[in-house]
């Protein structure tokens, strides 16, 4: 009898040990950047885009990318323009799944939402713009091009290493 009261006591403490410890394995979060950035051109329009990305044993595991265009008086005389950057950005990311992306206006801007977990690329600051006989979006898709930055699922960073090449970029981050 006793010898069974002995053994009980080590289980209750294994038991509990394996609770905390399972514990630990919940709450404990992946570590992450924030870096934003906001640019405003000649023309007065405004690109912002805010990136969250979650990194999980040194590598990119989650991307969340939003943009928003805000174009200032002078081009929301004619709803043509909104529409014309929304259909650009909406070709433009045609390589993602259609389920990842969201394009939207309102009355002077175009944001658009992309959450990536799987293999795929995101192209940052390749937004440009230019007033030939009315107004025209650039996109550079150039994932080589010195002038943007490109993050993938599973590319390889330390959370400083990420923070470092997006400050090199103009991004501030968190």
């Amino acid at each position: 009898m006793a010898f069974k009261k002995y053994r009980i006591i080590p289980s209750i403490i294994t038991i509990a040990v394996l609770l905390v410890i399972i514990y630990l394995f919940v709450t404990v979060k992946q570590p992450y950047i924030e870096c934003s950035k906001k640019t405003t051109d000649d023309l007065g329009i405004i690109v912002l885009e805010d990136l969250v990305a979650e990194l999980g044993n040194n590598k990119i595991s989650k991307m969340s990318l939003t943009k928003k265009i805000i174009l200032p008086d002078k081009y929301l005389n004619d709803d043509k323009y909104l529409e014309e950057i929304r259909e650009k950005l909406v070709d433009s990311y045609a390589y993602l799944d259609q389920d990842v992306v969201r394009v939207s206006k309102g009355l002077d801007y175009v944001i658009v939402e992309i959450e990536v977990e799987t293999d795929e690329t995101l192209i940052l600051n390749n937004i440009s713009f230019v007033d030939e006989d009315g107004l025209k979006i650039k996109i550079n898709p150039n994932t080589k091009s010195s002038e943007v930055i490109t993050l993938k699922i599973k590319d390889k960073y330390t959370e400083g290493e990420a923070m470092t090449r997006m400050k090199k970029g103009g991004y501030t981050c968190k």
